[in-house]
């Protein structure tokens, strides 16, 4: 039998796809590890009693499901490309099979689950903003058409024998709609943190450290911001301006990012809420009081004079009935008439940074 000779060309795309593969298997490990760590942060938190980690942990398996099975099938696509190596040339017309509707779907559903999540995490800093919320499904509406139709055109370009080769406009009908989504849901968290913060500088002259809120508010726009950036890098492989072996390795890692996306953010938002109780439990510990921190009591009796002064060294008490009434008034107003000037200011803090800080707890 004679031997079998591999061309140049064979030569290169052997070595094109081994690159490719082990980049995508690299990051399929990653996403794997993020995987377990934040479903136990998840679980540690108390899965059942928030519906936000029950969302964000059937989000998370089905990204990850979804990339797991695209690394599958392109570990398939590579077996097969070795075999075809030095073989007669491919023929022009292709038939879609199992191992290509796996890859379109799969990838694109995380795709649209990841737009999904960084349009929610805006959404709940704004539940009364009819406006914004508005812009949020439209950019949802978008970036679902563009996945939809990226996959129609993908399969006739595969029936057709079409080969993407140089610049074209319809391989941004994909990235673009998703980079839009990402940048208008980053404005908008960031919009709010800098609300959030002019806020803090009013009510408190020389706030002397972070809050939760401000953090959690922090790693969403930085994150945010990182995500957008990779979408830029990934719009520029879809025009063929880096490479074909870079474009190779976006197209594979794509998948993997977008669902290890969502995971670190779990992570990252866990560590620093456990980084912020410890600051809170020493600076207690020093008997010092947090910037932010107040202690919602029940009514209480008649207090005497001694009981007054315990009462201001831990911090400032708000009452039952306040409580109900900030939750039966709109989200910025609170009726504070008849109080003393520090009475007003705490209690108008309070209800802002309320306000704030449900919307950014609900995002794990």
């Amino acid at each position: 039998m004679a031997a079998t000779t591999l061309s140049t060309t064979d030569q290169v795309l052997i070595r094109q796809i081994i690159i490719e593969t082990a980049f995508g298997v690299g990051l399929w490990g990653i996403n794997t590890t993020f995987f377990v760590m934040s479903t136990f942060t998840l679980f540690k938190q108390g899965i059942r009693t928030s519906r936000a980690r029950q969302v964000l942990l059937a989000v998370t398996s089905f990204m990850y499901i979804g990339a797991s099975a695209f690394e599958i099938d392109y570990l398939l696509i590579f077996l097969n490309d070795i075999k075809q190596l030095g073989a007669l040339p491919h023929p022009v017309a292709l038939q879609p099979n199992a191992t290509f509707y796996v890859s379109i779907i799969f990838s694109r559903i995380n795709y649209l689950l990841s737009d999904g999540v960084v349009c929610w995490r805006a959404w709940v800093l704004y539940p009364h903003s009819k406006p914004v919320q508005g812009l949020l499904i439209f950019c949802m509406l978008g970036s679902g058409a563009a996945v939809l139709t990226d996959a129609i055109l993908g399969t006739e370009r595969l029936l057709k024998g079409i080969v993407d080769m140089g610049i074209s406009l319809f391989n941004l009908d994909l990235y673009l709609p998703l980079l839009l989504t990402n940048v208008v849901a980053t404005v908008l968290v960031g919009y709010k943190f800098w609300q959030y913060r002019q806020e803090i500088k009013e009510h408190f002259s020389k706030p002397r450290q972070k809050t939760q809120v401000g953090s959690i508010l922090v790693l969403l726009t930085e994150s945010g911001l990182l995500y957008c950036f990779f979408w830029i890098i990934a719009m520029f492989s879809g025009v063929n301006i880096v490479g074909q072996l870079c474009a190779a390795i976006f197209e594979c890692a794509l998948p993997q990012l977008s669902a290890m996306y969502l995971m670190t953010v779990v992570l990252v938002v866990s560590l620093q809420r456990s980084l912020d109780m410890d600051s809170v439990f020493s600076m207690q510990s020093e008997g010092m009081n947090p910037i932010g921190s107040m202690v919602f009591a029940h009514p209480a009796p008649m207090a005497t004079n001694s009981s007054f002064d315990t009462s201001m060294k831990e911090g400032p008490h708000i009452g039952y009935s306040f409580v109900k009434r900030v939750k039966d008034v709109s989200q910025w107003k609170v009726d504070v008439e008849g109080l003393p000037g520090d009475s007003q200011s705490i209690i108008v803090e309070s209800n802002r940074v309320r306000s704030n800080s449900v919307g950014a707890t609900q995002l794990v």
